[in-house]
């Protein structure tokens, strides 16, 4: 008697694995990591039955350079948080084999939407009591909300507003080249709900995110409106309370002075050990040693990661892992962008999804100036499950005049 179960059932399993996995890692990383597990063994079962898509490459090569430096390092036990968070890699293959098609894809996209929105729906509430908690004490609100802000279902605010922009690409993705369905009203409340939210998240990174990913929007559907995209956003920055202004103003580089020394300290690092780096988890504890000589004081902030995903994985490993991640962007976008030419430029499922990788990737690429957002878990399996159905809507494009 076999354990191994027959070819239907295991389908059928491992699509709810997926679906358990990529929608519960909004919610809770220790449910979604504990489906997770149960998925990989489901994949194990069947080795033969996995797949995986082109961007497995990129993805290997920074195991293998991470293993590299670590055997490098002058502390390669320091490396195991690294090592165990290659588990968090399973959520492309899990992902990409359960959803075989762009309706499936679409209905598991359309499950993120609901609970990203119950998520942001809660930080909302969460802002709210925080003003009034505020207003009551009569104190200057930016200063206290800056430094506890919302974080919906999540736990920290980053963790929250990284993840949700993804989902919101998704959706902005199914919203503006999808096609129309029942309920699209809804959806569009719910990506205003995540918008919102997002705002009020005062993440800036997150801000300068999502207006990558409507300058594409706006590039592919209205490309003649761009030159009015600086009027626009002028016009919404006048129009802002103060404290967003604040916020606004606060990405001035006299104002970010942690964030300029932990570059340069990275830059320290990436001149002695330009191949393998200092090792991985090692920048934080060796800060000081590489922190640069005219700095006497360190500005306040957080000194356990260099606040930028190219430097800090130049430090930490190398520039070799460095340029992996700038090619798993490059080759994420050049796929997508080659099968969108090869589809007529009419609404349908699989023109959503490959849209919404380009948006999602370029959301991820700019969070990646400004913080370790693939050091994430929740942000990386999010990044990985939105990659795996963009190529399932890249997979079997019929041939076709080429669109924009």
């Amino acid at each position: 008697m076999t354990l191994i179960p027959g070819e239907r059932a295991w389908r059928r399993w491992i699509g709810w694995a997926a679906f358990g996995a990529s929608t519960a890692n909004f919610v809770s990383i220790a449910l979604a990591h504990a489906i997770l597990g149960a998925g990989i063994l489901l994949l194990l079962l069947r080795p033969k039955s996995v797949r995986v898509p082109r961007i497995a490459w990129p993805i290997l090569a920074l195991v293998a350079w991470t293993l590299l430096a670590m055997a490098a390092s002058d502390a390669p036990a320091a490396a195991l948080p690294q090592i165990k968070k290659f588990f968090v890699l399973a959520m492309l293959p899990l992902v990409y084999t359960a959803f075989r098609g762009p309706a499936q894809c679409r209905r598991v996209a359309e499950a993120w939407f609901v609970v990203v929105s119950a998520s942001c729906l809660v930080a909302v509430g969460q802002f709210a009591t925080s003003a009034a908690a505020v207003g009551s004490l009569g104190t200057d609100f930016y200063g206290a909300y800056v430094d506890d802000r919302i974080t919906g279902f999540q736990s920290h605010w980053m963790t929250f507003s990284q993840s949700s922009i993804l989902v919101l690409a998704v959706l902005g993705g199914w919203l503006l080249f999808g096609r129309r369905r029942p309920g699209r009203a809804v959806w569009a409340v719910a990506g205003g709900v995540i918008g919102l939210a997002l705002l009020l998240s005062f993440t800036r990174s997150v801000w300068l995110a999502a207006v990558a990913c409507g300058l594409y929007a706006l590039a592919v559907l209205r490309p003649r409106a761009l030159p009015l995209v600086p009027v626009a956003l002028a016009v919404a920055y006048l129009a802002a309370p103060d404290a967003l202004q604040q916020r606004v103003r606060s990405i001035r580089p006299e104002t970010n002075q942690a964030r300029i020394v932990m570059w340069r300290t990275g830059l320290n690092m990436i001149t002695e050990r330009p191949l393998t780096g200092v090792g991985p988890e090692r920048a934080g504890p060796l800060f000081s040693e590489y922190q640069p000589e005219d700095v006497e004081e360190l500005p306040p902030g957080f000194y356990g990661h260099l606040h930028n995903v190219f430097v800090h994985f130049a430090a930490e490993r190398g520039i070799p892992a460095a340029l992996i991640v700038l090619w798993l962007f490059a080759q994420v976008l050049w796929d997508m962008r080659a099968g969108l030419r090869r589809i007529p430029a009419v609404p349908g499922d699989r023109r959503f999804l490959m849209h919404a990788g380009v948006m999602a990737t370029l959301a991820t690429a700019v969070l990646s100036c400004f913080d370790v957002s693939l050091g994430d878990s929740e942000v990386l399996a999010a990044y990985l499950a939105t990659v795996a159905v963009a190529y399932r809507g890249l997979e079997a494009t019929p041939v076709g005049p080429a669109r924009r």
